[in-house]
């Protein structure tokens, strides 16, 4: 597996990863792979989730860490307490816009949503620099069902998600 900064295997069960064209057709195809691998594992979370995440977090690579000839990594590990790390890599040091800010962009702005969509599946995100060029944003995902809404997260029919 290529070297992507912070990554440990230390703690881990099982570990995937692979290379992708920076290109937004490679999406799709993400999730697939990313499916697939959890199917294959009996991951014990919800692997649809889990795709979305990767989804969200490919496409911000794409979006802002695109460089002609690079390549987006993705890394799926299973640590042994079953959690799901969930590792995109990209060759720019900077981060994208929302990484650190968790709340919901305004409603006239069209872009920004995926971070918080993937906080909303239950997702705890961070990043690191990588060793010798760009950054690593990780999400984490434990498995189990994730818990329903309580009676004071929903207002109207209408769930806020954290």
């Amino acid at each position: 597996m290529a070297e992507h900064g912070a990554c440990s295997s230390e703690g881990t069960a099982r570990e995937w990863s692979m290379g992708y064209v920076m290109g937004y057709r490679s999406v799709p195809l993400v999730r697939v792979h990313v499916r697939r691998q959890l199917a294959l594992w009996r991951w014990g979370g919800d692997a649809q989730d889990a795709a979305v995440v990767v989804s969200e977090l490919v496409t911000n690579a794409i979006q802002y860490g695109r460089r002609i000839g690079r390549r987006v990594w993705v890394r799926l590990a299973v640590r042994e307490d079953g959690s799901l790390v969930i590792d995109v890599s990209d060759p720019q040091a900077t981060l994208p816009p929302r990484v650190l800010d968790p709340s919901l962009p305004g409603p006239e702005e069209e872009r920004g949503r995926g971070l918080f969509l993937a906080r909303g599946l239950g997702a705890e995100l961070s990043w690191f620099p990588r060793e010798f060029v760009g950054k690593t944003v990780r999400a984490t995902l434990e498995p189990g069902p994730r818990p329903g809404p309580t009676s004071e997260e929903e207002v109207g029919g209408t769930l806020r998600l954290p």
